[in-house]
């Protein structure tokens, strides 16, 4: 059973796939936001269950001030991804 989305800001799932072997989790680019991987999670799926990240200080999290080092960013994120490794994560 995968993680309760609701209890994370970052993670977005657009089109969870529960029975899938993998997940794939999608980092956007520099200025981007989760939404961008939108098309990329409908093609993919239900083999793949797409995970993507959104960032403090993007869209819907806006008004979250903005995380200033790569290394606070990376240690916010892992705490928020771990529990979504019950099954293989491949980064993107």
């Amino acid at each position: 059973m995968a993680p309760n989305t609701e209890s994370s800001p970052w993670i977005r799932r657009y089109n969870p796939a529960a029975d899938a072997r993998v997940r794939l989790l999608c980092l956007p680019h520099a200025g981007g936001s989760a939404s961008f991987y939108l098309p990329l999670s409908r093609e993919l799926g239900p083999g793949i269950d797409v995970l993507t990240v959104q960032y403090p200080g993007r869209q819907d999290r806006r008004h979250e001030p903005c995380i200033d080092s790569i290394t606070g960013l990376a240690d916010a994120l892992v705490e928020e991804v771990l529990p979504w490794a019950d099954r293989p994560l491949v980064p993107v």
